[in-house]
């Protein structure tokens, strides 16, 4: 491995050390009570260094927050790859989906807690869309997935609904993210939230949402 090579190794574990600091303190204190300097200290580097890989605090928060994406989507998206998913009536995808939102929110509490603070930075900031680009697109691999879910629903009888697939896709993970975020972050505030269980309540909505495009319910 020549000189240039192993240089370039060193930024890119350097850029990673850097970024999974910036999420444990963003998860842990939320993105906007986050200095760049305490970003540093928990990396083992300089502000200045900070600085060298992400000119803004917003690029910083922006990949991470693209990082993150595909920590998670690696780890989930995998379970609707295999054949028996594959063979599975469009209904069934579509539940299998849902568990998956809802095995996501049990098991990612701070990912979703993260997003919501992300969302709330972005719109505090007016941070511009093209700059959200690859970022959108990590949110975005899931789609084909869902799309297709619905498609061959559509196709062989176990869903009917009377929009566009596209339509149905926005509407669905719109709800359920929404939902899974406001519940991550801000928990049982209110004690009407406490009568019902945070992940019963995900489950519920996916239950309903399930019921409304004529699929089986999860158990």
């Amino acid at each position: 491995m020549g000189e240039a090579e192993i240089r370039k190794q060193q930024m890119e574990q350097r850029a990673q050390q850097i970024l999974y600091a910036a999420l444990k303190l963003f998860c842990e204190k939320g993105i906007e009570e986050t200095s760049v300097e305490e970003v540093a200290k928990a990396a083992g580097v300089g502000p200045a260094t900070i600085y060298r890989y992400f000119e803004t605090k917003a690029e910083l928060a922006i990949s991470a927050g693209i990082t993150y994406w595909q920590k998670v989507a690696g780890k989930y998206v995998g379970l609707l790859s295999g054949k028996e998913y594959r063979d599975m009536k469009g209904s069934s995808q579509m539940r299998c989906i849902f568990y998956i939102l809802a095995k996501l929110f049990e098991e990612e509490y701070l990912f979703l807690k993260f997003l919501q603070e992300f969302d709330i930075f972005v719109r505090r900031y007016r941070i511009p869309k093209e700059r959200l680009a690859e970022y959108e697109e990590c949110i975005l691999n899931l789609k084909p997935y869902v799309t297709d879910a619905l498609d061959k629903g559509l196709g062989d009888g176990s869903l009917d609904f009377p929009y566009m697939v596209d339509e149905v896709y926005f509407s669905v993970m719109h709800t359920m993210l929404s939902l899974m975020q406001k519940l991550s972050y801000s928990g049982s505030i209110l004690s009407s939230d406490e009568r019902v269980e945070l992940a019963l309540q995900v489950k519920i909505a996916g239950n309903l949402l399930l019921k409304g495009l004529g699929g089986e319910i999860l158990e």
